[in-house]
Order: C-alpha cells, then structure tokens, then sequence
C-alpha cells in the first residue's frame, strides 16, 4: 500500500482529500503545516504529496522543494488557485513540482492524477531495485569471472605444460634412438626460439615453433644410423629418396594429434627453398610458413657448427647468407645473425682473429652446482646406463630439474662435465 500526503492549512480541505481517497486503497497522511508536513515526508516512504500553495510561515513551492531534497522520488503535486499559476508554473519548470491541481478540483480528475503519479512513483522504485539488483549481480558475476579466469589460466598451463612435457618425450625418444639427432633438435628449438622471440611474435607462436623444432626430425626414427650419419654427397638416390621423407613422415607421424596438426604442418615445410627448388611441395617465398623458415636456418646453423667439420660462427653465417634469397629468406637470415651473435653455442668451434682463439676447458660440477645455460661436455647418464642429455645441450631450467629428479632415483656418478670457455690473448 502505498503513502499519499496531504497538506494544507486548511482543515476542510483535509478532510474532503480524506473522503474521496477513503475507498481508494492508499495509506493517506495528512498536515497543517509546511514543517509538519516535512517531518511526515522525512519519518515515511511517501509515494505522492499533495500541497496547498498559499500556507503561512513555508508557501507551497518551498516545502515542496524542502520534500524534493529529502525524498527525491516523491512525486510532488501542487493545489492552487488561478491567480497563482504563475508562480506554479515557474515551479514546474523548476523541477520541485511535477503538476498543478486547480481549486475547485474534479473528484475523478483528481483520482485519475493520484493514481498516475502513485504508478510512477512505483516504476521508478521498481528500477531502482532492479539496477541495484543489476549491480549486485554483476559484482557477484565479476567475482565469479575473475575467480573462473584463475581457473582457466591455471588449466590453460596445466594442458600448455602437459603439451611440452609430451613434445620433449618425443624429442627424448628421437635422443634415446640417436644422441646426434636428438642433440641437434634441441639446439635448433633452442635457437628456434631465440630467433622468433626477435621476431617479436606472441607466446602461442613462439611454443608453436619450438615444438617444431623439437620435433622437425622425428620421421627419421626407423632410418638406419649409417644413411643418418652419412655425408650427403654419399648418399645414393634411394637414400636421398628416404631423407627426403623425413619431413613428410614427420607430418603423418603427428597429424593424428590435435594439439600437433599446425606443428606437423611446419615441419613438413622446413625443407622448402625460398626460391622453390626445395621439397616435398616446391613451395617459395611467403608460401612457406614463417617457423619452417627459421627451421631451416637454424637448422643448417647448427650442422655447420657442430657437424663433422665444423665452422666457425663467421664461416657459418657466410655460409647463410651464401643462400639468402636462394634457399633462405633475407629477412630471416638477418634476424638470425642478430640474435646469434650473443648465443652461447659453447660445444662449437670458436674463433676471433682481432682478439685471440677460444680455449675450451671442462669442469666436473656435482648435480647440485648445475644450471640453466651450462653446456654439457659429456653425454650425461645414470648409474643404470639411462641417457638423460646428450653432449653438446645447452642446458635449461627444465633439462636441471629432470637431471635432479632422476639423480633421486637413479643416481648419476662422477658428475657433470660442463664446458668452460677462456680466452687466450694473441
């Protein structure tokens, strides 16, 4: 039910509101004053209030103002005579008043008035509670999100995680069969990586390609060793013919793994040329996927520097640039040399003619002492004779904690040689 006041200084006209709204169903409150008027409007939820203009000691306009700060959602009529609805209007379009009612009124007119009023008193309540309803709910939803974005970002890495952990025991199976083959993955995913972070592209595309370089070599596993090991200008055709199926065999291999589809697609591509003379699909230039360009060169990089006659980091990326526009991409080939100037490929030859020649030395470190950037010496293997790093790996934070969980388990005797690098002045 809602509240009417009505208020007047006139004791007859309290009484004739109270008979026409005796049947109407509102809960009627009336006063003889301004003051008194106002203390009603402040004790009570008023719905409408309904105030002569002509009182002693607080006119009409002022109390109906006085209503408006107190209760801003009252709706506020103003009863007057003709010779005042100048003042009135100048009320109405203040704001303080939302409509006049002339004396002598019309009970039904009169009716029809409260009743509008008394809806749009009850409309506008019902929308202040459904926005403050709104903005609960929201901050309920907000919370809500913010506590399923955690989720989603904590399962998000779990799954990210799982997906390197089963990429790598790929990378260590293709090890396990070939140290030399498995060694090289991880160099060129190590490099890989370096160069793509220069690229400047986002974390996705950055795991997207290393897991390719990792695994840009599985098709090789069932190749025998001697056709692996052998110099290629040795090959005969039918061995060609079967490393040339590696990056294909590599794509077969993965694409029934979801997660490994786009992956199986680089690989496939790392043995395309540039110019489009390479294979399996004599694709060229922007036909090759960005990873399959940085594959192959850091690729050929790391053959060059720690294969059977090994180049130095100059002769190396003469080597390069002896392809640019042929086999490699320009761009590529640039950004490459940028980023490998401070790689720290310390199993490879090193030279500098202005400033002296490079003298590897080995140091014997317990597991313990071991971290991430260390390069090892030795292929690293347990009491068991499990292979767990291959010579020549640059060690990460992952390969460290492998190493320890293994030594728990399996110990590893005698240490870890790393390679330590000085310099001897000319």
């Amino acid at each position: 039910m809602e509240t009417v006041l009505f208020v007047d200084d006139e004791r007859n006209i309290l009484n004739a509101f109270m008979r026409v709204f005796r049947m109407e169903g509102y809960n009627i409150l009336t006063a003889g004053s301004g003051p008194e008027g106002l203390e009603l409007a402040k004790g009570n939820r008023v719905a409408l209030v309904v105030s002569d203009h002509r009182m002693p000691g607080m006119e009409g306009v002022e109390f109906l103002s006085k209503v408006k700060a107190v209760s801003p959602d009252t709706v506020r009529f103003m009863l007057t005579g003709y010779a005042d609805l100048k003042a009135v209007m100048g009320a109405i379009n203040k704001g303080e008043v939302y409509r006049y009612i002339t004396k002598p009124w019309n009970d039904d007119e009169l009716k029809a008035a409260v009743r509008d009023a008394v809806n749009l008193y009850r409309i506008v309540q019902e929308n202040r509670t459904l926005h403050e309803l709104t903005a609960r709910q929201n901050a309920q939803l907000s919370e809500l999100n913010r506590g399923l974005e955690a989720k989603v970002a904590e399962k998000t890495r779990k799954i990210r995680d799982n997906f390197f952990a089963f990429v790598r025991l790929f990378s260590d199976l293709m090890e396990i069969y070939d140290e030399n083959v498995g060694g090289h993955s991880k160099r060129v995913a190590a490099m890989a990586r370096g160069v793509v972070l220069k690229f400047g592209f986002d974390a996705a595309d950055v795991d997207l390609i290393e897991s390719a370089a990792l695994l840009h070599n599985i098709g090789l596993i069932g190749v025998p060793r001697d056709i692996i090991d052998k110099d290629e200008t040795l090959l005969d055709d039918d061995e060609k013919s079967l490393l040339r199926h590696n990056p294909v065999l590599s794509q077969d291999l993965l694409s029934s793994i979801d997660t490994l589809r786009q992956v199986g697609i680089i690989i496939r591509s790392h043995t395309e040329r540039y110019d489009g003379t390479g294979y399996p699909d004599g694709l060229r230039k922007d036909e090759i996927h960005i990873g399959s360009k940085i594959i192959a060169v850091c690729k050929l990089y790391d053959r060059l520097r720690f294969g059977n006659r090994r180049r130095t980091l100059g002769e190396a990326i003469d080597c390069l640039n002896a392809e640019r526009s042929k086999g490699f991409d320009p761009e590529v080939i640039d950004v490459f040399a940028g980023f490998i100037k401070d790689w720290k490929d310390d199993g490879a030859v090193q030279s500098s003619p202005a400033h002296g020649r490079f003298i590897h030395s080995v140091s014997i470190l317990p597991i313990s002492e071991i971290k991430p950037g260390m390069v090892l010496v030795e292929n690293l293997v347990t009491s068991k004779g499990r292979l767990l790093v291959t010579k020549g790996t640059v060690l990460t934070v992952a390969l460290v904690e492998k190493v320890a969980n293994f030594h728990r388990i399996d110990p590893i005797a005698g240490g870890v040689h790393i390679l330590r690098q000085a310099q001897d002045a000319v």
